[in-house]
C-alpha cells in the first residue's frame, strides 16, 4: 500500500483534495494477469484496424 500512499501524496501536491478509488482483483495461482490483459487489449485493437 505504501506505493497508493505515495501516488496519493504526489497526486495532492498543490491540490487541495484526492479522490482515489482502488479495486484489486486478486486470485490465488494466476500471475501475469495485468500484464496478460493489456496485450489482449492491444491485439484486439490491432484487429480493428
Amino acid at each position: 500500500m505504501d506505493v497508493v500512499r505515495r501516488a496519493t501524496e504526489a497526486a495532492g501536491q498543490g491540490a487541495p483534495r484526492v479522490s482515489l478509488v482502488l479495486k484489486a482483483d486478486i486470485r490465488p495461482g494466476h500471475v501475469g494477469e495485468l500484464d496478460g490483459k493489456v496485450r489482449r487489449v492491444e491485439r484486439l485493437l490491432a484487429d480493428e484496424d
